[in-house]
C-alpha cells in the first residue's frame, strides 16, 4: 500500500508539474526531469510529424487515379511539365481559315447597329483639305532696292564743302549736299549771262527772225542748265544778279540715309564719280531663307509673321521669291516687304519669320480613324448597312488632328473613328487585325466569330 501511494504522488506531481506533492497520508520528496530531456522529446516529436506527412503527400502523389491532376501534378515538382494538348487537331485552323475566306472573300465585318450604338460608333467622311503649315525661319533686314539713291554730278570739277558729313546720317530731299567748282558750270552760267544781254538786243531788231532767236538763244543756254542739275531757283537768282556764281551748290534728289559716302572737300570728280548712296528706310525688305522642300507651298501673297527682338509681332506679305537656289545651303529666299515707322527695322538685323505655308489640298483622315501595326497603317471603311472592310493606306504627313493619305482611301468614303477602342471592344476586329499582320507575315490567320452582335472575318485579302 505503501508502495502505491509513493507511485500515485510521482504520477501526480508529474501531472501537476510541481516540486512536492502532499498526499493526506506523507509527503515524498521528487527529483525534477533534465530540460535537456524534453527538448529531445519535443524534437523527436516533431520529426515524426514532418515523416508522416512526406508519406502521406507521395503516397497521395503516386495514386492511380488521382495521380494525374493538376494538385497532385505540383506535388511532384521534380517532374518536367509535359507539353499542353492542341485545343485543335493539327491543320484544323488552316482548314477553318479557308472555309471562312470561302464564305467571305472580302473580309468584311459586319455590325449591327445595336452594337454601333453600345460601342458610340462614329464615321468621318473623307474628304480633301487645305492646311496652312507654318514654315519657321530666319529672316535680314535689308534696303528696299527700289528705294536706293546714288549721287553723281553731270559736270567735272572740284569739292568745295560737304553737307552729308557720315554715314548714317538722314538726308532730307532738298537738303544742300555739296558745293562744287566746275569750269563747264561757270561757263554756262557766263553763256546764260550773255544770251539774256543778247535777247535784250535782238528784241529791238525789226526783223522777226532776230527777235526769235535772242529768245531761242535763252531757252538752250537755260535748258544746258538744268541738264547739269542748276535749280530753277538757282537759275532765278543768276538772273536777278546777273552775275554769275564760282560754285554751285547740290542738293540731295531723295531722303534716305547715308549708307555711301565719296565726297569730300577738295577731291577731284567727274561725271562717273559715286558721290553719296542714300537709302530710304520707311519701307524694308526682309529676306528669309527656306528649304527646297518648303518652296512649292511658298508663293508671293504668302502671309507671314515677323517677330522682333523684344517679342512683338508684325504683319507682312511675301513679295517675291528668288528664283536661284543657295548652292551651300540649297536654300532659297522669300522676300518680305514692311513698312518701317520709326526705323525699327534697321539694315542687317536678324528677326524670326514665321511664313503660313498653303499646301495643296491633300485627302485626310482623322488620327484616331488610322491603326498602325508597325508595318501598315489601317482604317476601318464603312460600306454600308452594317459592312465594314479593314483597308490599309498610306499617309503622308502627321497633323496634330489628321493623316494626309497618299492611297488607299478616296474622297467620300466613310472610315470609323476610334478604331483602336473599337478592336480592344470587340473580338471580331481584334481577328481581322491578327489576321492581317499574319498575312503580311507569311502565317496563317485565325479566323473570327461573332461576338457583340458582329460577325467579322480574320485575313483580309485582296488589300489594296
Amino acid at each position: 500500500m505503501k508502495r502505491l501511494t509513493t507511485f500515485m504522488n510521482r504520477w501526480r506531481k508529474e501531472r501537476a508539474g510541481s516540486t512536492t506533492v502532499e498526499t493526506t497520508t506523507e509527503t515524498v520528496e521528487t527529483v525534477p526531469e533534465s530540460p535537456r530531456n524534453n527538448r529531445n522529446r519535443t524534437v523527436a516529436m516533431v520529426v515524426g510529424i514532418i515523416l508522416l506527412t512526406l508519406a502521406t503527400l507521395l503516397g497521395i502523389a503516386y495514386t492511380p487515379g488521382v495521380r494525374e491532376t493538376r494538385v497532385v501534378r505540383a506535388i511532384r515538382f521534380w517532374e518536367p511539365t509535359p507539353p499542353p494538348e492542341p485545343a485543335v487537331p493539327a491543320g484544323q485552323l488552316a482548314v477553318e481559315m479557308e472555309q471562312a475566306r470561302a464564305e467571305n472573300p472580302s473580309g468584311t465585318v459586319m455590325i449591327d447597329p445595336a452594337a454601333a450604338e453600345a460601342l458610340g460608333l462614329q464615321t468621318f467622311v473623307v474628304e480633301a483639305r487645305s492646311f496652312d503649315q507654318a514654315v519657321r525661319t530666319t529672316g535680314r533686314v535689308t534696303v528696299d532696292e527700289r528705294r536706293v539713291t546714288q549721287v553723281h554730278t553731270r559736270v567735272d570739277g572740284w569739292i568745295e564743302q560737304t553737307f552729308g558729313n557720315f554715314e548714317g546720317q538722314q538726308i532730307r530731299q532738298g537738303q544742300p549736299l555739296f558745293t562744287i567748282y566746275s569750269p563747264e558750270l561757270v561757263a554756262s552760267q557766263q553763256e546764260y549771262l550773255i544770251a539774256l544781254r543778247a535777247r535784250g538786243d535782238f528784241v529791238k531788231s525789226e526783223f522777226d527772225v532776230v527777235r526769235r532767236s535772242g529768245t531761242t538763244l535763252v531757252e538752250a543756254s537755260r535748258r544746258r542748265l538744268q541738264l547739269f542739275d542748276v535749280t530753277p531757283a538757282q537759275i532765278k537768282e543768276l538772273e536777278r544778279t546777273g552775275k554769275l556764281s564760282r560754285t554751285v551748290t547740290f542738293y540731295a534728289p531723295a531722303s534716305g540715309v547715308v549708307t555711301q559716302r565719296a565726297a569730300f572737300p577738295g577731291t577731284r570728280i567727274t561725271s562717273e564719280t559715286q558721290l553719296y548712296t542714300l537709302a530710304d528706310l520707311s519701307t524694308v525688305w526682309i529676306e528669309a531663307d527656306m528649304f527646297e522642300s518648303d518652296l512649292p507651298n511658298i508663293r508671293p501673297g504668302t502671309s507671314a509673321e515677323v517677330t522682333l527682338q523684344n517679342g512683338e509681332t508684325l504683319a507682312a506679305r511675301v513679295s517675291n521669291i528668288n528664283p536661284f537656289v543657295v548652292p551651300e545651303t540649297r536654300t532659297a529666299r522669300a522676300r518680305l516687304e514692311v513698312a518701317n515707322p520709326g526705323m525699327r527695322f534697321k539694315p542687317g538685323m536678324f528677326l524670326n519669320v514665321s511664313l503660313r505655308a498653303v499646301a495643296p489640298p491633300q485627302v485626310i483622315v482623322p488620327r484616331d480613324a488610322v491603326l498602325a501595326t508597325g508595318t501598315r497603317n489601317l482604317v476601318l471603311v464603312d460600306d454600308g448597312e452594317g459592312r465594314f472592310t479593314l483597308r490599309q493606306i498610306v499617309v503622308g504627313n502627321q497633323g496634330q488632328e489628321f493623316y494626309t493619305v497618299q492611297s488607299g482611301v478616296i474622297v467620300g468614303e466613310r472610315v470609323a473613328r476610334n478604331i483602336q477602342f473599337l478592336i480592344e471592344s470587340e473580338a471580331p476586329l481584334r481577328q481581322a487585325v491578327e489576321g492581317q499582320q499574319q498575312q503580311q507575315e507569311g502565317a496563317p490567320a485565325t479566323p473570327g466569330g461573332a461576338h457583340g452582335g458582329m460577325q467579322g472575318m480574320p485575313g483580309m485579302p485582296g488589300m489594296k
